[in-house]
C-alpha cells in the first residue's frame, strides 16, 4: 500500500507538526540578521563573509548614498550582473542603505524556494502522497548550510530560488505552449545575469523541458532553443547594450579576474578527493545517503532515472561538482550550496519511490531524513544561541571613529571597504579590484581612511606611499587566519 499521510492513524497531526517546525524554523531565519558569520563552523573558510555582501550590493549602495550606482576605475560587478544590484535599490529606496535589510531580503526569497519546491516535487512525486514533497520542505528548511548562507546579502540563494522555478516552469513547457517556452528564455537571461555560473544549472532544465514535451526530437529543438539559444542571445545583447552605454571595459574586466586558471592535472587526485570530502559541507546525512543512492540506481534500481527531476538534479549535481573540481584548489563552501536542493529530491523522491515498492528500505531511509533534521536543528539552534558580533560591532566602531574625525574625507579604502560601507553607509573604494591602476584611483579619489586585514601588505606599498598611515584602532574579527584583525588607518598627505 502506498504511503499516504492522509491514511496514517495521526498523519492529520503529523502533518500539522512537520509544518509548524518549518514554519518556525522560517521565522528564525529573520532573527538576529546583524550577527556576524559563525565562527568556527564547518564553512568557516568562506571569504563571502567580510567581502562578497559588499561586492555585489555596492551599486545599490552608492546609488542610495550618492544618487550613482557607478564608480569609475572602480569594482564595478553590476555592470555584468545587475540583477541582484536592481532589487537592493528597490528595498533601498524605502529602507535606506541596510545590511539587515539587504540580507531579509535573501531570507525572503530563500522561503519563496520553499513553496516552488513543494510544487516540484510534487508533480514529480508518482503518487499522490504529499510525503515526499513535505519533507523537502522540511529538509531544505532543517539545513544549517542553507540556514547560514541565505542569511548573506549573496548571490547564491537567489540563483537556488531562480533555478527551481525554471524547473517548475520547464515542468510544464510545450510546443503549443509559447508563452511557456518564452518565459523559460526570460527567466534562464536572468539567472544567468543574477550569476555568470548559473549557466551550469541549464543543462537540468533543458532535461525537464524536453521531458516535459515527451522527449521527442521537435521537444528537444525547442527546449533548446528556449532555455539556451534565447538566453545567450538576451545575454549577448545585454553585453552589447553595456558596452554601447560606455561600460564594456568593466563587462570585461569581470569576466578577466574571475577567470579560471588552467588546470593542473597533476593535481587531479587530490582535487577530487577534495572535493569528495568537503560535498559534507551540503549535509552530513544526505550526503552519504545520496551516493548510495547513486550508487543502487545505477547498478539496480534503475526505474528513478525515468523520472525527469530525479535525473535532472544528477545532472545538476554533477555540473557543478565539474566546476568546483575545475577550480582547482579554490573551495569556498558557497559553491556548494547550489547542490543542497537537487540533493534533497535525490533524497526524497527515492523516499517515494521505496514506499511504493520496498517498505521497509523506505523505513530506513525514513530514519536517515529524521537524523539529519534532528543533527541540523540542532546546529542551527547552537547559531541562534551562541552569536558572534566581532565583526559587525567593529563597523559600528568605525563608523563612530570615522565621523569623529570631520577633517577626513569619509571615504574608505579596502577589500572589505564595500562591506562596512553596507553596515555603515560610509562610502568605501576597493583596494584590490578596480579597472583603474590602484595608485591611480587612491590619487582620484584621494580617500580618508585605509582598512586592512593584519596589517599593511608589502604589495600595497607603492599604492600607499603619498600617505602617512596612523593606526586608529584594530578589531579581532573572525576565524580566518588570514582575517583575524581587521586594522582601521587614518590617512594624511606627506
Amino acid at each position: 500500500m502506498n504511503f499516504d499521510l492522509d491514511r496514517w492513524l495521526g498523519a492529520r497531526w503529523f502533518r500539522i507538526a512537520v509544518w509548524s517546525i518549518i514554519f518556525t524554523l522560517g521565522i528564525l531565519k529573520f532573527f538576529y540578521l546583524n550577527a556576524d558569520f559563525p565562527n568556527w563552523s564547518l564553512w568557516m573558510i568562506d571569504q563571502a563573509k567580510f567581502t562578497d555582501e559588499g561586492w555585489w550590493a555596492n551599486a545599490a549602495v552608492m546609488h542610495a548614498l550618492t544618487g550613482h550606482w557607478y564608480v569609475a576605475g572602480d569594482y564595478n560587478p553590476a555592470v555584468a550582473l545587475p540583477i541582484w544590484p536592481i532589487l537592493l535599490g528597490v528595498i533601498f529606496h524605502f529602507t535606506g542603505v541596510s545590511v539587515v535589510a539587504a540580507r531579509a531580503l535573501n531570507v525572503a526569497v530563500s522561503l519563496a524556494t520553499l513553496g516552488v519546491v513543494f510544487v516540484l516535487v510534487r508533480r514529480y512525486t508518482p503518487t499522490k502522497s504529499e510525503a515526499p514533497a513535505i519533507f523537502a520542505v522540511l529538509l531544505l528548511s532543517a539545513s544549517p548550510f542553507a540556514f547560514v548562507f541565505s542569511r548573506l546579502a549573496i548571490l547564491e540563494t537567489l540563483v537556488v530560488f531562480e533555478f527551481c522555478l525554471l524547473l517548475l516552469v520547464a515542468s510544464f513547457a510545450s510546443t503549443k505552449r509559447v508563452w511557456i517556452l518564452a518565459a523559460l528564455a526570460l527567466l534562464t537571461a536572468i539567472m544567468w545575469l543574477t550569476k555568470t555560473t548559473s549557466a551550469l544549472l541549464i543543462p537540468a532544465v533543458i532535461w525537464v523541458a524536453w521531458s516535459a514535451m515527451r522527449r521527442k526530437l521537435a521537444g528537444l529543438f525547442w527546449a533548446i532553443m528556449a532555455v539556451g539559444v534565447l538566453p545567450i542571445a538576451l545575454v549577448k545583447g545585454y553585453a552589447a547594450l553595456v558596452s554601447a552605454l560606455g561600460f564594456g571595459v568593466d563587462y570585461d574586466y569581470f569576466f578577466g579576474v574571475n577567470a579560471m586558471p588552467d588546470i593542473d592535472w597533476h593535481q587531479t587526485f587530490s582535487t577530487l578527493s577534495g572535493l569528495f570530502q568537503n560535498c559534507i559541507w551540503i549535509d552530513r546525512v544526505l550526503y552519504p545517503i545520496g551516493l548510495l543512492i547513486l550508487v543502487v540506481t545505477v547498478a539496480w534500481k534503475r526505474k528513478l532515472w525515468g523520472n525527469p527531476l530525479f535525473t535532472a538534479s544528477w545532472i545538476a549535481l554533477a555540473a557543478q561538482a565539474v566546476f568546483i573540481f575545475r577550480r582547482q584548489d579554490d573551495y569556498a563552501p558557497r559553491y556548494f550550496l547550489v547542490m543542497l536542493a537537487p540533493l534533497v529530491w535525490v533524497v526524497v523522491l527515492t523516499f517515494g519511490e521505496l514506499m511504493i515498492h520496498a517498505r521497509k528500505t523506505a523505513a530506513l531511509l525514513l530514519v536517515g531524513i529524521a537524523a539529519s533534521v534532528a543533527a541540523n536543528v540542532v546546529m542551527i539552534s547552537q547559531f541562534l544561541t551562541h552569536r558572534d558580533y566581532d565583526f559587525h560591532n567593529a563597523a559600528l566602531s568605525i563608523r563612530d571613529v570615522i565621523r569623529s574625525h570631520p577633517e577626513q574625507k569619509p571615504l574608505i579604502l579596502g577589500v572589505s571597504g564595500p562591506q562596512i560601507t553596507l553596515m555603515t553607509g560610509i562610502p568605501s573604494i576597493n583596494d584590490f579590484y578596480g579597472t583603474e591602476d590602484a595608485a591611480e584611483k587612491v590619487a582620484r579619489y584621494q580617500p580618508g581612511w585605509y582598512l586592512a586585514w593584519n596589517g599593511v601588505a608589502p604589495e600595497n606599498d607603492a599604492m600607499l606611499a603619498p600617505y602617512q598611515l596612523e593606526k586608529m584602532a584594530s578589531y579581532p574579527a573572525f576565524d580566518d587566519d588570514d582575517r583575524t584583525m581587521l586594522i582601521l588607518y587614518k590617512m594624511a598627505r606627506r
